[in-house]
């Protein structure tokens, strides 16, 4: 039964702030407990701690840009995203653009791995061109085998700085024979997000963003396993060349004739990679992965990660295989050889 306290007439009693109200709970002025706040404060050294380790303890500063006409200053109706550290303007955007911040991503990746105990963990992080994007890579721990091969496997996270992308959670892959690197980010809206006014709450599913990379992850290696295990002719080699250059050692002559000669030096660059990866190279300890499609996928990689041309810059050739052009031979490489299977990624 409620008790009512009979004050004498004249006397008033004042409402207790919100933050007494929290203090009687136990809880600070942030409404956390002890443990909590504890808990709190060691997310945030941790997140610090690693930004600083991997050179992302900066920001992106959204600032209205101005014009200079006949000696005014004049505010235009774009906004320049702006580099804490450099000062470096990273691109231009409209007012729309929401910013994300290095260490809302670093947190939340952190979060994200929690559940999963000592089965993942962040390895490797750092910026592409600049800090237009920035990229987080967590090692699955237990590698997988393909055949001859141990491939290393990673959740990767990759966010846009400058407006150009959305921030997307996929795969990466490293054979550690020949050093290849693959990643692939689905092509599913429900594993990426805008930088919209929905970003900051879409930013909330990074963790079960993790979870669905990683069941990719798994679903990769059985392709990569079904891939050894199916054998091919090495004239299939000459329609993934034609696949990624448009043409070939059997194009015609006279379509040969007329290429460059530096571009004449990639296809022949792109030949010895494939049949490089299958026949091997045992003098360097790299066992030859056979004639099958593991080898010619990995002969596409292998030039991708070491002979075709990258941008000359700081991760420039990182940058390349993980979102830019070299990134977008792999994937053709893929589905070319999921085409000889009948599978289809995306569905399985």
């Amino acid at each position: 039964m409620e008790q009512v306290l009979n004050l004498p007439e004249g006397i008033t009693v004042k409402p207790l702030s919100l933050r007494e109200q929290k203090a009687l709970r136990g809880l600070n002025k942030r409404g956390l407990t002890p443990q909590e706040n504890r808990e709190a404060k060691e997310m945030k050294k941790k997140t610090k701690d690693f930004a600083v380790e991997f050179g992302l303890d900066w920001g992106v500063l959204k600032t209205p840009a101005f014009i200079n006409l006949k000696g005014d200053w004049i505010q235009t109706k774009d906004y320049a995203l702006v580099h804490t550290k450099t000062n470096d303007v990273l691109n231009s955007v409209k007012e729309g653009y929401r910013v994300s911040q290095n260490l809302h991503i670093i947190r939340l990746m952190f979060m994200g791995i929690k559940g999963f105990g000592d089965k993942i963990r962040p390895v490797m992080a750092g910026s592409l061109n600049g800090g237009r994007r920035v990229y987080i890579q967590l090692e699955i721990i237990g590698d997988a085998f393909i055949g001859n091969d141990t491939v290393k496997r990673y959740v990767t996270i990759v966010d846009s700085n400058d407006g150009s992308s959305s921030l997307s959670v996929g795969i990466g892959d490293k054979t550690m024979s020949c050093s290849n690197q693959f990643f692939y980010f689905s092509k599913n809206g429900d594993v990426k997000f805008r930088h919209s006014a929905s970003m900051a709450e879409k930013m909330k599913t990074i963790p079960s963003l993790i979870t669905f990379a990683l069941s990719q992850s798994m679903r990769m290696v059985e392709l990569y396993k079904e891939f050894q295990s199916t054998p091919i002719t090495r004239e299939l080699a000459h329609d993934m060349v034609r696949s990624q250059l448009g043409y070939n050692l059997n194009s015609k002559t006279e379509d040969l004739n007329e290429l460059s000669l530096r571009s004449l030096r990639n296809m022949n660059t792109l030949y010895e990679n494939i049949y490089g990866e299958m026949d091997g190279d045992l003098k360097n300890g790299n066992e030859p992965k056979g004639e099958n499609l593991w080898g010619l996928l990995s002969g596409v990689t292998r030039w991708t990660t070491h002979d075709k041309q990258a941008p000359k810059r700081d991760n420039g050739r990182l940058e390349s295989i993980m979102i830019g052009t070299n990134y977008r031979s792999n994937t053709k490489a893929l589905d070319f050889v999921l085409k000889q299977t009948g599978r289809d990624f995306a569905k399985m």
